[in-house]
């Protein structure tokens, strides 16, 4: 489990980030030359800033990592500004994902059934597969990505710690299980565990600040580098 906990002035310097030179070193040989990114929070116009930390968003820092070995990659990025159940990630998102005629789809959810009042862990499994599996059918590689640890989110907290981390949990089993059975790959955010005071929220505990974003686009291209490796 990658330890987040230590203190790093600049993003060069954060174990958390991507070095110089590691996206060309993982994702030599990848074949994918469309992206699509599809999502249940919010992609922020501006991204909160942290001092030493870029500003890029972490689709565009995904991007930007995929073209260094394919430059003509193309990206197409779904989420809105606001959050959105993952009922209507599959009613209006799906459907554009599918038009796009990707090879490569990496489905965030960023936990906004998780912290709605009547969160149903069966449902939420249900419409994960709807999303999923169309992909899949369509030939994309899909990537599920589960978010950081919401009891450590001060916008997530009013749910209270036991009852957040059952739910994300359970989010997360239930992701890693239908990747499992679709062919899909799963990064698990929470797993990264980074320490209180390495704060990857923004000042609305939601949106991940510019520290999480670059976070999460280098837990996203560790698992594409993986992924390419053991095939």
């Amino acid at each position: 489990m990658l330890d987040l906990s230590v203190t790093a002035d600049c993003e060069a310097d954060d174990p958390g980030c991507l070095r110089d030179g590691e996206a060309a070193r993982l994702l030599g040989g990848l074949r994918w030359r469309r992206l699509v990114v599809l999502g249940d929070g919010r992609a922020p116009r501006r991204v909160e800033r942290v001092d030493g930390y870029g500003r890029a968003p972490w689709y565009e820092r995904v991007a930007d990592a995929l073209r260094v070995v394919e430059p003509r990659l193309a990206c197409l990025s779904l989420p809105g500004v606001r959050e959105q159940s993952v009922a209507a990630v599959r009613s209006r998102q799906l459907p554009r994902a599918l038009a796009f005629g990707g090879d490569l789809a990496v489905v965030q959810l960023a936990g906004h059934d998780v912290l709605h009042p009547a969160f149903d862990a069966n449902a939420l499994r249900t419409e994960v597969v709807r999303v999923v599996a169309p992909l899949r059918e369509h030939g994309y590689d899909v990537m599920l990505v589960v978010p950081f640890d919401l009891t450590r989110s001060p916008g997530a907290r009013l749910l209270g710690e036991k009852v957040l981390r059952t739910r994300q949990r359970a989010q997360s089993d239930a992701c890693a299980t239908l990747a499992l059975r679709h062919g899909a790959l799963h990064v698990d955010l929470a797993a990264l565990r980074p320490a209180a005071g390495e704060e990857v929220w923004g000042a609305d505990g939601l949106v991940q600040n510019a520290r999480g974003q670059a976070v999460l686009a280098a837990a996203v291209v560790r698992a594409l580098g993986d992924h390419l490796r053991a095939a």
